[in-house]
């Protein structure tokens, strides 16, 4: 936090992510990505398709490790201003043996919400898990574990 967040105005964005379809999966996260935008008629940035590298202002809304039963439910301090909110999810599967994580990206929003100072606006964020195959999906590369120097 920069020195001068103490004296910008900010509100409160609250609400839940309603998630359907996940596949079978050893554990999930999910969280909320911020796109700020000029206005409430502003249209959704990158045409509602944000690359990768534009996902950055996101905050947890349910850890991998916690309980699939976790309600997921979000309250995210932001400086006054519209945005549009895009999900993250990130389903861990195992398949024969090895651990799998497929990430989705979701743009819900049709129009942007308006973050007002001192205020708490509450919205939900829905999303339907795509239905390709698991055999269907792009393999990116694969992910080993290092040993340290200090590891034994």
């Amino acid at each position: 936090m920069g020195i001068l967040d103490v004296f910008s105005r900010k509100g409160v964005v609250a609400g839940e992510v309603s998630l359907t379809g996940l596949p079978r999966h050893k554990m999930y996260s999910v969280s909320v990505t911020f796109f700020p935008v000029a206005s409430a008629s502003s249209g959704p940035p990158f045409a509602g398709d944000p690359p990768v590298d534009e996902w950055r202002d996101t905050k947890p809304v349910k850890e991998a490790e916690e309980p699939d039963d976790k309600l997921l439910r979000f309250k995210i301090r932001r400086p006054a201003g519209h945005y549009y909110l895009g999900l993250s999810v990130i389903a861990y599967i195992e398949r024969a043996g090895k651990l799998f994580a497929q990430v989705e990206r979701f743009f819900p929003m049709t129009q942007p919400c308006q973050v007002r100072p001192g205020m708490e606006g509450n919205i939900t964020l829905s999303a339907s898990w795509p239905d390709v195959p698991f055999e269907s999906l792009s393999h990116y590369g694969t992910v080993y574990p290092h040993k340290s120097q200090g590891d034994a």
